[in-house]
């Protein structure tokens, strides 16, 4: 629930702010595109899903025998997974953001250099989501799971003042929305 409000303010503001600069057509122009990116950049993230979702019996069995080298072996397995999976997309998503977006959808143009840059921007940040998602399900098997939350709040809020800034620059636009991730 926290991050589809989180997500609804950050198109609130985005739009508020292209709206400063742009017309309504090319604001939802922009929006659209961001939108195509982000299913995109979602993609990599389902692969890591199942990760998450198995490690956290794995490392609570270890934990229930005390078995502390259990516990570590099978973060370890989990986090070097997450790069061999999460590494080869974003460096696929960064070099290849325009053909990919060229390949799903027919964009040409100032359309498809806005889509290639905003998947290349996506596909950094696509390393440290997975680590996130990696290392939230570690800390709800240890027994935290109040603190994944209290950092999405503050890493929310502190990406929402980021594309609050960086969207009101008329020289970044909808590009500062991947760049306050």
């Amino acid at each position: 629930a926290g991050l589809q409000l989180l997500t609804m303010l950050e198109t609130k503001i985005y739009m508020g702010r292209l709206l400063e600069f742009y017309t309504q057509s090319a604001a939802d122009t922009m929006r659209g595109i961001y939108g195509m990116t982000q299913t995109i950049f979602n993609m990599p993230c389902a692969f890591i899903t199942p990760i998450t979702i198995s490690i956290i019996p794995a490392i609570t069995a270890h934990l229930a025998m005390k078995n502390n080298r259990g516990v570590r072996m099978v973060e370890g397995s989990a986090m070097r997974i997450t790069g061999l999976i999460a590494m080869p997309c974003a460096v696929g998503l960064f070099c290849l953001g325009e053909p990919i977006m060229l390949l799903l959808r027919s964009y040409s143009g100032e359309k498809l250099e806005l889509a290639g840059l905003l998947m290349a921007l996506l596909g950094i940040t696509g390393i440290f989501n997975s680590v996130i998602l990696v290392t939230n399900a570690m800390m709800q098997a240890h027994g935290h799971a109040v603190v994944p939350v209290v950092n999405m709040f503050i890493a929310g809020v502190m990406r929402l003042v980021a594309v609050y800034i960086l969207t009101g620059n008329p020289n970044i636009g909808i590009v500062g929305t991947p760049m306050g991730a």
